[in-house]
């Protein structure tokens, strides 16, 4: 079983030293046109984000992703926004993002309304790229953090880490962008235990403004209650954008309907986390 010797709080001062420093040498634009984000873009395939497999572009956004899961016990679950937030390009490889905090409204079985986890801030460094009149790729790293803040239905009680490397590549006008990453728990790994997750998504770019698409989301649990489990969840769904609001502003939106493929349910512990979701995205580009 992994373990960690370095107490959480560590973590935290560790988060914001690194988004301290990341911001310190940004150098100050002189046109809009030589903003960071104007720069970081030039370099980089002009894609759209999947609706749930993070991407490996720097983004300068405003993102809020609502959703309404419901659960194989009856339970439906909104969620508001998901653990979105705003994303700053820092520094000319760098985009830092502050989430909100999530707000969950349960009904049905173990009804409750509060906050939950809070996957606070996230630092990504862009690793190589290609801007689509050329090689038409992207390679990311990126490290989150989450802060066991929220109601006691839903907390872990453990300061969690999120370690991800993603990337895409562009084929004409498809587009195929993945991650790979771990949910690490800092504590309580003998309950949460940790997960290995993957991310697929195939995007078709059409008419400038549409990106459907089919993504596959999967987990694979190591030690704790679910040890040895599998969830696959299958999300077909359509984002549309950027819509030009201003010189510097785009809006973006989008939908999707998220599907459980595998296990089959399970009540204790419950797997998987949900039978089916709703997912919208909406998002404002800066």
């Amino acid at each position: 079983m992994l373990k960690t010797t370095i107490p959480p709080r560590v973590f935290c001062l560790l988060a914001l030293a690194l988004a301290a420093a990341a911001a310190a040498p940004a150098a100050r634009a002189q046109t809009p046109d030589q903003t960071l984000a104007a720069l970081a873009r030039a370099a980089q395939p002009d894609w759209s984000s999947p609706l749930v497999t993070t991407s490996a572009l720097l983004e300068q956004r405003l993102r809020l992703d609502p959703q309404v899961q419901h659960s194989g016990n009856g339970s439906s679950t909104v969620n508001l926004d998901g653990g979105k937030g705003i994303d700053v390009i820092v520094a000319p490889a760098v985009e830092l993002q502050i989430a909100a905090m999530p707000y969950e409204i349960r009904s049905g079985a173990g009804a409750f309304s509060g906050i939950g986890d809070w996957p606070a801030i996230r630092l990504k460094q862009l690793l190589a790229s290609s801007p689509q009149s050329a090689a038409n790729y992207v390679v990311s790293a990126w490290l989150q953090l989450q802060a066991p803040i929220g109601a006691r239905p839903v907390t872990s009680h453990a300061l969690t880490l999120l370690p991800t490397i993603g990337g895409g590549k562009g084929f004409g006008p498809f587009v195929l962008q993945a991650t790979l990453g771990m949910v690490l728990p800092t504590a309580r790994q003998d309950v949460l235990g940790v997960q290995y997750l993957g991310n697929a998504a195939l995007q078709l770019h059409l008419g400038g403004l549409f990106w459907p698409q089919i993504e596959a989301n999967a987990a694979q649990f190591a030690f704790g209650q679910r040890d040895g489990k599998r969830q696959v969840m299958l999300t077909p769904g359509v984002v549309i954008g950027r819509f030009s609001l201003t010189r510097r502003l785009a809006a973006t939106i989008g939908a999707g309907y998220q599907v459980a493929l595998a296990p089959a349910y399970r009540p204790t512990p419950l797997l998987p986390a949900y039978d089916h979701a709703w997912i919208t995205t909406a998002r404002l580009g800066f």
